[in-house]
């Protein structure tokens, strides 16, 4: 499974969560909404884990995922590794 960021902003820049809803997003400092990222990544205006590294982000969401049970958890982990990188958080 190949999964495309596409437009910035239809995915969180963090973990990938689709963002949805206006609810689904996070929030900057000023309490307006950040569409780039959802609400357990970004908060406030900060990172809700400033120190998590891409692989942990990776295992996180695969977890996430495994227990939502959508698909096999090696499927699930090749797309996250192919697609996480990509996000405007994690790109180099």
């Amino acid at each position: 499974m190949k999964i495309d960021a596409g437009q910035e902003g239809s995915f969180c820049q963090s973990c990938g969560m689709p963002l949805e809803a206006e609810s689904d997003s996070g929030t900057n400092n000023d309490g307006s909404r950040n569409p780039r990222f959802c609400h357990f990544c970004f908060k406030d205006g900060m990172y809700t884990e400033p120190d998590i590294t891409a692989a942990q982000m990776i295992e996180k969401v695969v977890g996430i995922m495994k227990l939502m049970d959508l698909m096999p958890e090696e499927q699930v982990r090749e797309a996250m590794q192919s697609f996480i990188p990509t996000l405007e958080r994690w790109r180099q």
